[in-house]
């Protein structure tokens, strides 16, 4: 890479692509579940009278996964048409084309949609599950879930 630096713009030319995608879902993935877990512990106060303090430390950890998974669900949608830049960057004829012709190129209903559904599973499922094992780490240590 060194030695290619002028194309490959070492050390520091894959950080835009990636604080493009990280950045978001970063931001998301910390309120998306914040925020999914505050309004899950609300309805069922609300709805069934279930306080979190009175919920076992599996049932919260259910808590914990689903808020995880919706806030993952939330990061795919967001970081969808980074991701598909991305992606095509790595095809060799794309390589030296700017952001927005292949943007363009590619077509706005496809940069948000195309490959979606597999990335929410897939995100989703990532997310749900470290936020999972974060809790899980938190409980075995004394301090509560997530």
């Amino acid at each position: 890479m060194s030695a290619n630096r002028a194309e490959t713009k070492f050390p520091f030319g894959s950080l835009y692509p990636l604080w493009g995608r990280q950045i978001p879902y970063t931001m998301i993935k910390f309120v998306g579940f914040y925020q999914t877990a505050e309004m899950i512990y609300h309805f069922l106060d609300k709805s069934y009278g279930i306080k979190k303090a009175d919920m076992s430390t599996p049932k919260q950890l259910t808590v914990t996964f689903l808020a995880g998974y919706w806030a993952g669900i939330f990061c795919a949608i967001a970081t969808q048409p980074m991701d598909n830049l991305v992606s095509m960057k790595g095809i060799p004829e794309n390589k030296n084309k700017p952001w927005g012709q292949m943007a363009s190129e590619m077509g706005t209903k496809d940069l948000f949609t195309k490959g979606l559904g597999t990335r929410v599973i897939m995100i989703g499922t990532l997310t749900g599950l470290q936020w999972w094992i974060y809790g899980s780490w938190k409980s075995f240590l004394g301090f509560g879930t997530a």
